[in-house]
């Protein structure tokens, strides 16, 4: 019997220590779950507004760790702001508002309790005061779970209402012509037309890959974005404040009998401008076509005279006889002699007797004196 019970205890005590070694088995394969842990967050579209504007804001819930049966995101709504509806961005929740209107709560369509994800637009009263500070609070709803950190599961927001403004942009002179080659200054000019106080940002001005103003022309605060130039600014406007930015532009002879056009815009809308139609204008130039140079014409050669011309000689014209001078011709045969004067022919006026011509008539004149006296001779005899 003593046998017996010895080997019934080593049995049990084999048996026992099995058991333990299963459990232990067990209790690796199986982890303790981790503690939950959920949070909360909001984003704002903006972090001032308008009385009687509209607002973006963005609440969510998420698990960061361990797992929650139920998940839902609620945004309580200050005094001043009603709920007007949601976007489907591809968010997947469903919002529904509370019967007093101060919160809407938002769950995921299938259930998922991963995250919850919405876009709720609300409306600002328009008899809210500027000045207000309106403060926003997401909280992550888990139902009857233990969150392990529950600091997080909350997050606020502030809103500030201040009076509306208008900034507007234009273009001194939005129509342009130009010559190819020329100079030409333009101004876009941004102006705060109030009430209140506004920021701006930035302007920019969409060149294309065509043409771009001339270097330096532009402000410093001006900076290239790929085929757009933006101009920081960044500081309030007062009411009828204006910021002006100068350009020079020329454009190459290959652009004539084109038109080129230059949009600019805000770079980014003002949460308080009440009218952004006046936010962008487009500058357009007429590039005019280029007018060829007028050939200059080649000047006609003067033709070489193959010989030189003989020079005339100079003759001095002697003065009109007068009728003291000019007698009656008188004499025999068939010449003339004149008589007295200077050596010209009364009648004729020509030119006087040279020294040979005179020495031929007294010639003459000899010679018919002779045959004269010869005939009398022969008459005597």
């Amino acid at each position: 019997m003593p046998k017996l019970r010895a080997r019934a205890h080593a049995v049990a005590g084999s048996a026992a220590l099995t058991l333990l070694a299963v459990s232990a088995t067990a209790a690796q394969a199986t982890p303790a779950a981790d503690p939950v842990d959920v949070e909360a967050r909001q984003y704002l579209d903006t972090t001032i507004t308008a009385p009687g504007h509209k607002v973006g804001v963005r609440p969510i819930a998420e698990t960061k760790s361990g797992t929650v049966q139920r998940l839902a995101v609620t945004l309580t709504l200050p005094e001043g702001v009603t709920y007007q509806g949601t976007s489907d961005d591809g968010a997947h929740a469903d919002c529904t508002p509370a019967a007093d209107g101060r919160s809407v709560t938002c769950m995921n369509r299938d259930g998922s309790t991963h995250l919850v994800s919405a876009y709720v637009i609300l409306q600002v009263g328009k008899d809210v005061a500027p000045g207000t500070t309106l403060t926003f609070t997401t909280t992550a709803d888990i139902g009857d779970a233990v969150d392990a950190k529950p600091s997080d599961n909350t997050q606020t927001g502030k809103l500030e209402i201040r009076q509306p403004a208008d900034l507007g942009l234009a273009w001194k002179q939005p129509k342009v012509s130009v010559k190819p080659g020329e100079d030409v200054k333009t101004e876009a000019v941004v102006t705060n037309h109030g009430p209140g106080r506004v920021k701006l940002e930035a302007v920019q001005f969409q060149t294309g890959w065509g043409y771009g103003p001339k270097d330096g022309s532009y402000d410093k605060g001006c900076w290239w974005d790929p085929a757009v130039l933006i101009c920081d600014v960044f500081r309030e406007l007062a009411p009828g404040e204006s910021v002006t930015f100068p350009f020079v532009w020329n454009f190459p002879q290959k652009a004539a009998g084109t038109t080129y056009s230059v949009p600019a815009s805000l770079y980014q809308s003002s949460p308080l401008d009440e009218n952004p139609a006046n936010d962008k204008e487009t500058l357009v130039f007429t590039i005019a076509k280029g007018s060829q140079p007028t050939p200059t014409p080649k000047p006609t050669p003067t033709p070489t005279p193959t010989s030189k011309p003989t020079a005339t000689p100079s003759v001095t014209p002697a003065p009109t006889p007068s009728s003291s001078t000019t007698a009656p011709a008188t004499g025999t045969g068939t010449g003339t002699t004149p008589r007295g004067g200077d050596g010209r022919l009364a009648a004729t006026g020509t030119a006087p007797l040279t020294a040979v011509g005179a020495t031929a008539a007294a010639l003459t004149v000899a010679g018919g004196a002779l045959v004269l006296a010869r005939r009398t001779r022969r008459r005597e005899h």
